[in-house]
């Protein structure tokens, strides 16, 4: 069945390539409104491939159209109905084997015997090949042992000269009570089934007839699904061994629940990097942002089917569940049409996900560096630097940032994902931050970054202080951890970690760096309260003796003084609690966070790395190779090292077309 379905498909797609059209035209929206009349169906049914993008020029000089190529749109939904139909007639289908088989070129010759209420029928199959036939005393003998005393032998000798192989009468039925066969019917719980079982007929008793079978189905209450091929054809066998299947009811079919068909990449939840056979990784044939133009369909809504309902054996009626319905949820930049079931691009620009909504933002390009001739580049949508961010300068965008050439002593912050090319050189003053997204770069030096979700380096992190919310992964050829503060809150993974000089490295997993932040940050501010705290009682502590030993009374300035005092005391009492509870709460929700948290290395951890797991501590003192370190109970545990599992979602990094 799949190899036919293949091969339907196939066909399908030839079909299809004989009515794609290829038009020019002003716009995306212009082109797919031609091909619509000339093809003769609705714009909605239509799929396109912008082959070249058209330019508008200056006042009309230089202007080129789209050139577009169009194609009736052939969708799953159809193409599984047909295949559903196809299987549904071929199982409707007696059982047949469809396989090629040997077939015996010598089959012996066969009788059998059926008395049944319109009389006694004999059926001879002659044989095939150098088969031996019937002779008469087989027959004689079958009749003798069925006590059959009214057959007709002229009949029967002139079938066994010349076998037809159909059935012939030779000789009335008998009544005959306590030889007949009997049958009972049986119901399944669901009522679904109804199955009979037959006793067979002794001597010259009667079989059972296809009407008495439908009789007694009905006597037991099977109005619907009664199969009458089938019961002919067991009856025919004459094989009671196993109960016959006659009844079968329909189950209901539920209706599919309507969903959205994406034209554009919604799943941009993980990285590959691929390098060629030197080790290198090729930052160029990356595309990371996708960008839409004006009237580009982003997204299809296709309809909730109905439910079909169900009938069981005895004619009860199963509901069927419709499917439900959903909606285009759309945002800024998109237009939704009237009838809720297409959204089109409204403006040129990067297409976003985020919340379940589409939106399209702008994309503002530097052409070269952001350096003196640009100033600091702010902007609410996804920025894309075709040079290097030069020294002090500063981009900050409410998209993404692609940097093609490399970050200096510079500040990134964006809302999405930031991928920079040819690494950072952050000479101790680069800070680049993802507040919702990951970051990818070739290389990190003397720099800061802090990532939402994911940190992927091919080179190297050299001396610097990385933060992830989700991994932190350096698995390129000469990749290498070495020095700095690395913390994520699930996985690290390297091919080295540390070097052969024992360089303090520090490496943290099992709690997300934010929330160690918000931690390390409580612990401090206690520390500085608690010192202030100290320093005004004593001071409240000394004022007051003074005030006991005056009698009560202290100058006003003094006395004022202590007023400030006490009061400052409360304050910082309070904030001091507050603190106090703050620490309490995020250590108990630490607590309740599952074990999680892992270091890979796949080559060499070397001594001088320290590894952190929540709040278990490993000091490296000599090299490990192939390595895992996890947190088991309570104590950090070695095995041996697993890769980065980069899985089915790692599909961001998607080529160019060419």
């Amino acid at each position: 069945m799949k190899n036919l379905k293949d091969l339907m498909k196939t066909i399908q797609d030839d079909e299809s390539s004989e009515n794609e059209i290829e038009v020019y035209a002003d716009s995306v929206k212009q082109a797919l409104e031609l091909a619509a009349g000339e093809l003769g169906v609705d714009i909605s049914e239509l799929d396109y491939q912008i082959l070249e993008k058209g330019t508008s020029g200056f006042l009309g000089i230089g202007r080129q159209p789209y050139r577009v190529l169009v194609r009736p749109i052939i969708t799953e939904k159809e193409e599984e109905e047909d295949f559903a139909e196809i299987e549904q007639k071929l199982h409707s289908m007696p059982d047949v084997d469809l396989r090629v088989k040997d077939i015996p070129k010598n089959v012996d010759g066969s009788a059998k015997i059926r008395v049944t209420k319109t009389g006694i029928w004999l059926t001879i199959t002659p044989p095939k090949g150098n088969g031996r036939r019937v002779d008469l005393s087989d027959i004689s003998n079958k009749i003798y042992a069925l006590r059959i005393q009214n057959a007709d032998m002229t009949k029967v000798e002139k079938e066994v000269r010349k076998p037809s192989g159909k059935p012939v009468k030779i000789g009335d039925w008998i009544p005959n009570p306590e030889y007949d066969g009997t049958m009972t019917v049986e119901i399944t719980d669901d009522e679904m089934k109804a199955f009979v079982h037959f006793v067979p007929p002794r001597f010259c008793g009667r079989h059972m007839d296809v009407d008495d079978v439908i009789e007694a189905l009905k006597r037991a209450g099977v109005v619907t699904g009664i199969k009458e091929e089938r019961i002919a054809e067991y009856l025919d066998r004459m094989d009671y061994s196993q109960p016959l299947l006659a009844a079968e009811g329909t189950p209901p079919r539920h209706g599919r629940d309507a969903y959205i068909d994406y034209k554009v990449r919604i799943d941009k939840s993980g990285i590959q990097l691929e390098e060629d056979e030197k080790g290198r990784v090729d930052f160029k044939d990356l595309d990371l942002i996708e960008n839409v133009v004006v009237g580009q369909v982003l997204a299809v809504k296709v309809p909730a089917e109905e439910g079909v309902p169900g009938r069981t054996v005895t004619n009860r009626i199963i509901p069927a569940r419709s499917g439900k319905d959903i909606q285009i949820r759309y945002g800024k930049g998109t237009i939704l049409s009237q009838d809720g079931t297409e959204l089109t691009a409204e403006i040129n620009g990067q297409v976003v996900y985020q919340n379940g909504k589409l939106s399209v933002e702008p994309v503002f390009i530097v052409k070269g560096d952001v350096s003196t001739e640009t100033g600091d580049v702010v902007f609410l949508g996804s920025v894309i630097v075709s040079g290097s961010v030069q020294d002090n300068f500063t981009v900050k965008a409410a998209g993404n940032i692609e940097i093609k050439g490399t970050v200096q002593k510079a500040n990134l912050e964006a809302e999405g994902d930031i991928i920079i090319r040819q690494g950072i050189m952050g000479r101790e003053g680069a800070r680049i931050e993802s507040t919702g997204g990951s970051i990818i770069a070739k290389f990190i030096q003397t720099a800061t970054v802090v990532a939402e979700k994911d940190v992927i380096v091919a080179e190297g992190i050299v001396h610097s202080n990385v933060d992830a919310g989700n991994r932190i992964i350096c698995n390129g050829r000469r990749a290498r951890i070495v020095g700095g503060l690395i913390r994520a809150g699930e996985e690290v993974n390297s091919k080295y970690v540390g070097s052969d000089s024992f360089t303090k490295t520090i490496v943290r997993v099992g709690m997300n760096p934010k929330v160690l932040q918000q931690l390390t940050e409580l612990e401090e501010n206690k520390r500085s309260v608690s010192e202030e705290f100290d320093k005004v009682r004593k001071d409240v502590t000394t004022l007051t003796v003074q005030k006991n030993n005056a009698g009560g009374h202290l100058p006003k300035d003094k006395e004022e003084l202590l007023g400030k005092l006490i009061g400052q005391k409360q304050k910082l009492e309070q904030r001091l609690n507050e603190i106090n509870l703050s620490l309490e709460e995020l250590k108990a929700y630490l607590n309740m966070l599952e074990q999680k948290g892992k270091v890979c290395v796949e080559k060499t951890i070397f001594p001088g790395v320290e590894i952190y797991i929540k709040d278990k501590r490993f000091n490296v003192k000599d090299p490990y190779n192939y390595v895992k370190f996890s947190l088991e109970g309570a104590d950090i545990r070695l095995a041996e090292y697993e890769p980065p599992d980069l899985g089915e979602a790692q599909k961001l990094m998607i080529r160019r077309r060419r």
